[in-house]
Order: C-alpha cells, then structure tokens, then sequence
C-alpha cells in the first residue's frame, strides 16, 4: 500500500504542475477542477498511510480552490503562486519520506509546510467575499459519520479487509456486526463505504468486500476472534503500525483445524523422545511404533495445506529432526550429548515457528490484558473463542502493576471454565511488573494453581513438558485422524 501511495502521489504532483503551468497563461475551469480533484486525493490517501503533515498542506490548498471554484474569492495569480509553493513543499516532504533524510531537513520542511499553511488561511480570509449569512442545519450525522467522528484511541492501527460470501443474502446487517465490533475494541478510522450505502438498497447486493482501518490497543492475534462473523469469508489484516507489509489472509470457511491437530500430535510425540534423549540415551521401540504413523500423517496433513512456502519449509525440518531420531534408533548415529541438544535445540526452534504461525488462528489463543476492564474483555473474549479448536490458552498479564482481590477471583473462576473445556491455561507475566504478578499466583497456590510464565515461549514449552497438561491435550487429539 505504501508503495502504491508513493507512485501514485508522485504522478499526481506531476499531473498537479502541468495544470499549474497552463493556469499562469491562461484560466480554465478544468484545470482548476483537476487541481483540486489532486489535492483532495493526496490529502486523503495521505492521511490514510499515516502523512498527515503532507495531507495537512493539500487540505489548505484544497480549501483555497474549492473558494475559487464556487467565486467566494476571485482566481488570480496569488492563487497560482499558493499552489507552486504548497506542492513544491509537498513533493520535498514525499522526497524526505522516501529517501529518510536528516533531522535538519526535516525540520525546515515542517517549518515550510506551516508557513504556507498559514499563509493560505491569511490569503482565504482577507479575499473571501462577505456572503449573506444563513441558518442551514445541519443533517444528522449518518452511521460511518458517527463512528468516523468520535475520538480516535489505542497504539495500533490495522487495515482490515472482509471477504464476504458468494452466497451472502444480505451484507448490510455484517458491515453493521463489523462497525460495532470495531467500536467495541478502539476506534474507526476509515471506511471504504460512506453514509449513503445504508440508504441505497440497490447496493447491498453489489459490494463483494468491506475495507476499514481502526485504532485499538488490541494485538493482531486477537482480532481474528472479534471478527469471525456469519458470511465473512475471509479476513486480511495488514498492521500499519510497523513498517512491513505483509500478506496475512485467514480462511474462516477452510477448517484446517484438523489438520494442524494431527501435526501437533505428531510433534508432541517428537517432543517427548527429543527430550527424553538426554534422560536414557536411547530410544525404545514403543516410541518409534507410535512416531511413525503420526509421522505419515503428519506429512499428509501438510500436503492438504495451502501457504505451499511457509508448509515445505517448514515440512522439510520437520522430516530433518524425525530422520534424525529414526538414525539414532537404527544405530546409523552415535547418541551423545551434543546430539541431543541439537535435536533438542531443533525441536524448540521449529516449535516457535509453528506458534507464531498459528497462534489466534489454530489450536493457541493469546489474551493480552489492558490496564482497564481487563477482566470484562476476558470474559467476552472467552465467550467467543471457538472451543472445540482451542487446545491451549494463554492470559497475559505483563501490563498489570497488581491484581485486586475481585480480580483473583474472577481468574479462579475462569480458571475452573477453561478447564471444564479441557483447554490448558497459562499465565504469562513478564516485564519489571511480571514478579509482582508472579507473587501473587504464588501466596494462592493452595486455593487454585495457575501455571505462570516469563514469556509465550516459555508457556508453550512449559506446558509441554508438564506431564499432567500433556496427557490432557494428549486425550483431547487422540480420536482427531
């Protein structure tokens, strides 16, 4: 998105001087109208990739022509002056973006920039034509107006894309689901629909996808949970609060749950031999007859996949670590301590990556608490996590300073919920605050036990290595084929 703002704005700033040089021999209403047209595309995009500075400047310039189209101050060359100068700033500002140019600069294009700005606030105010005033009120402000208006809060910022259903009756009552959802977490901040589409029956049928882009203090991982909603087909986030883009779609109508569960079986069972190596030094014939049909099913389970780069990949160290334990087995390979920490290490390492993968979408679900209300947010939070896919749930806490009384024991309670689910739950506490946390988990150990974590990372292995938690997400996957 961010390269196509750039080639985009840079051919409109050159559309932009071309109706700039014909204005200064000879008035023409089209050019006039083309010039404003630009800025007003620039001021908008502008504001959508994050560029305010540069959508600030094209606003005023804006301001300035629409006065002169409708004749509320007469065109000259002052006008055209306002123009070169305010788009010359513009084009130096996208030119400092794009190549990271130094503070210095920086700071005399912000000065430039306000310069201008002022200057053509000045110039409206002193030629506008006194007009005779009249009361018109205000239309009522339509739905996305609504949302649009309010005050814009949280850290991070998404855009967001739904894929509807073919076979969808109706779109509108979604798009409805979606804004409020969207209300519900942080703040709207764009929507590729306006008011007038509530209005206007005829276009419900028509629109395939919804694209919107919101502000909230709720991680990427978690809002696939907040939008998984009837008729949406699938759902592609890219976070703009950091400076890659990437492809990240998620199927709600392929259920690939299944698939990944036979992986995780697979791979739990390679966990356990990897990490009893260094206990015996062998491996038991037991543990080979159970890997190997898990093997096989794995690798099948991967050739169903779609994401055909990050599966092979991902497939190819996966059969590496199982050969490598097959060899030890056969006698091919000498079993010694720097063998096993290199499976070992091996196993860890694609572990993450799995995790990272699937977390929010298959099998891990992560909670990151907020300062406020964090454990209402919970409790909707669980209420529309899919259950029967959840095998591991991870609270962080690691943005709490305490826990009040009240707040224990909620968790308690929702503790015992999780479980009633068998889903295994961890707590993650990390950070200057995390030990705080830790403590008080620790003075309640003989009321309720929570498994308590430094890191996401440390909980997924420290479950795995629980003998008690890995026989209860052993039971859950046993019937899965």
């Amino acid at each position: 998105m961010m390269q196509l703002y750039m080639e985009e704005t840079e051919d409109m700033l050159q559309g932009a001087e071309e109706c700039i040089i014909r204005l200064e021999t000879e008035y023409s209403d089209l050019d006039v109208n083309e010039l404003f047209r630009i800025a007003h595309t620039i001021k908008g995009s502008s504001h959508m990739v994050g560029y305010e500075d540069i959508g600030n400047v094209m606003h005023k310039i804006e301001d300035m022509l629409d006065c002169a189209r409708n004749s509320s101050i007469l065109f000259d060359h002052s006008i055209v002056s306002l123009c070169f100068e305010g788009l010359d700033t513009v084009k130096k500002m996208l030119l400092y973006k794009k190549e990271q140019g130094s503070k210095e600069v920086m700071a005399e294009l912000v000065s430039a920039a306000t310069k201008i700005k002022e200057t053509i606030e000045v110039f409206i105010r002193v030629n506008k034509k006194v007009e005779e005033k009249t009361v018109i009120k205000k239309p009522e402000p339509g739905i996305i107006s609504s949302y649009l208006s309010k005050k814009v809060k949280g850290e991070n910022k998404y855009y967001i894309t739904f894929f509807f259903e073919e076979d969808a009756p109706m779109v509108s009552p979604v798009i409805l689901m979606i804004l409020n959802s969207a209300q519900d977490i942080g703040s709207l901040v764009y929507s590729s629909i306006g008011d007038n589409y509530f209005s206007e029956s005829s276009c419900d049928n028509d629109i395939k996808i919804f694209e919107i882009i919101i502000s909230t203090d709720v991680d990427e991982d978690e809002l696939y949970t907040y939008f998984a909603l009837f008729y949406i087909e699938k759902i592609n986030i890219v976070d703009l609060s950091r400076s890659k883009v990437a492809e990240k779609d998620y199927s709600f109508i392929d259920d690939e749950n299944s698939l990944y569960i036979i992986i995780l079986k697979a791979f739990m069972k390679l966990y356990k031999i990897a990490f009893s190596l260094s206990k015996e030094f062998n491996i038991n014939k037991e543990d080979i007859d159970i890997i190997r049909p898990l093997y096989h099913q794995a690798v099948k389970a991967f050739s169903k996949m779609k994401n055909k780069n990050k599966i092979d990949n991902f497939t190819t160290d996966f059969n590496e670590i199982y050969n490598d334990v097959i060899r030890i087995y056969e006698d091919e390979v000498k079993l010694d301590q720097k063998n096993c920490e290199h499976i070992q290490t091996q196993v860890i390492q694609l572990m993450e990556r799995a995790y990272n993968y699937t977390k929010g979408k298959h099998i891990f679900s992560v909670f990151k608490s907020q300062r406020e209300n964090f454990i209402s947010r919970l409790n909707d939070f669980i209420r529309l996590l899919n259950k029967s896919s959840t095998l591991i749930l991870l609270i962080d806490l690691s943005k709490l300073t305490t826990l009040n009384e009240n707040e224990v024991k909620d968790l308690i309670e929702i503790k015992k919920e999780i479980k009633s689910e068998n889903i295994e739950l961890g707590i993650i506490a990390e950070g200057s605050e995390g030990r705080r946390i830790i403590n008080i988990f620790d003075s309640i150990k003989q009321i309720a036990e929570f498994n308590v974590f430094g890191s996401e990372r440390h909980g997924i292995l420290g479950i795995f290595n629980s003998e008690d938690s890995f026989n209860r997400i052993s039971e859950r996957v046993k019937g899965v084929k």
